[in-house]
């Protein structure tokens, strides 16, 4: 080998080395990210340059992990709500030092909420929230119980407010542990997604948390809209869950969403089962439906909103891609039979009857 090339590959190695040598960089710890954060605005709505997309998580992880570890240096007798809301009081009270400036409901908060055998807990900062769930691992091997902690939801796509809700659900026969996380997450204006997150903690699965109940969608600007009015309230206390939501369909005509549902779940098993969904315009529905799966050309998905094959075998040839329905126009032609246009340069004229209880598309025509 020429000697030049060898004295450089020993060299590059050499470097190589001491660089695998040389000690990790700290990481900050929360008082440090505090004083990070701290020279950004409380709300990112206020202010040109955002904090770092990953600041915020962050914090309320490590939040996480320094509850996980003062719950591993107690005694196993001690309360563990208690000694998880003295670790959060602490760095609660360090972040009403070092965020001073801001509004006392923007600093680090949280909230532990007990559900036995595990803790659901909720942290936020500024105007992003997320919830951990710590839970412990039965001792092996001589070893004692250890406390671990687990994200119920992954942080939002730094939507500039994430908040959330926890409230203990209806437990099962079994007796498991169980959970719901309501999640609005909001721009700075306009309208806000929502998403219910329902937990249970089985120890003996192979993860942890089983997802019971994932559903959502979004809510609008105004709910009471004529006639596209939201319908239900959240209920989640005994065994008959109902969560109510929006969704954005082809026949919007603004930011709100025009058709909305409530879902009902029942709790009294330990499977989970759906139960319900009523619409707060059921004529509607087969409408937007149709108009989804007709762009995305599935005739068989179709069929099950169409009176016969033959007109959803119609709609998928004839919808074009997009459609703007501009204004909505219901027209009673008859007793359980409406006759609904929309659309702007196209108007575009559906028939929903109502057959068995079921509103159902009779026919289609545009001009």
């Amino acid at each position: 080998m020429n000697t030049s090339v060898l004295v450089a590959a020993l060299a590059g190695f050499a470097a190589l080395q001491a660089q695998a040598q040389q000690p990790e960089t700290p990481q900050p710890d929360f008082p440090q990210l505090l004083t990070r954060i701290a020279a950004y605005s409380p709300d990112p709505c206020l202010e040109d340059l955002d904090a770092p997309v990953n600041l915020e998580a962050n914090i309320l992880s490590q939040a996480a992990e320094l509850v996980t570890q003062r719950l591993n240096t107690e005694s196993e007798s001690s309360n563990p709500q208690t000694l998880a809301t003295t670790a959060l009081k602490t760095l609660e009270l360090q972040s009403s030092v070092t965020n001073l400036a801001w509004p006392e409901e923007a600093r680090f908060r949280f909230e532990v909420l007990e559900v036995p055998p595990i803790l659901v807990v909720k942290l936020g900062i500024r105007t992003q929230e997320t919830v951990f769930v710590l839970f412990r691992q039965p001792p092996s091997r001589g070893k004692r119980s250890a406390w671990e902690y687990s994200s119920i939801y992954s942080q939002m796509d730094h939507a500039f407010r994430t908040l959330a809700d926890v409230v203990p659900l209806h437990r099962g026969p079994s007796g498991r542990a169980r959970f719901l996380v309501t999640v609005n997450t909001f721009g700075c204006a306009g309208s806000f997604s929502i998403a219910y997150h329902a937990r249970e903690f089985a120890p003996k699965r192979a993860r942890n948390l089983l997802e019971i109940i994932d559903a959502g969608g979004a809510r609008g600007l105004d709910d009471k809209v004529p006639g596209f009015e939201q319908i239900g309230e959240p209920r989640t206390e005994g065994a008959i869950v109902e969560l109510p939501y929006c969704w954005f369909s082809p026949i919007d005509t603004w930011d709100n969403p025009s058709l909305c549902a409530v879902d009902r779940y029942d709790l009294s098993r330990d499977d989970v089962q759906f139960v319900s969904r009523t619409y707060n315009r059921p004529d509607l529905v087969p409408v937007a439906k149709a108009i989804e799966y007709a762009e995305a050309r599935d005739d068989r998905a179709l069929m099950g909103y169409c009176a016969s094959p033959g007109l959803a075998q119609q709609l998928v040839r004839d919808l074009p891609l997009h459609i703007f329905a501009d204004e909505v126009r219901v027209t009673e032609l008859a007793s359980g039979r409406e006759l609904v246009e929309l659309g702007l340069e196209t108007t575009y004229r559906f028939t929903v009857e109502r057959r068995n209880g079921v509103w159902l598309l009779v026919s289609f025509s545009s001009e």
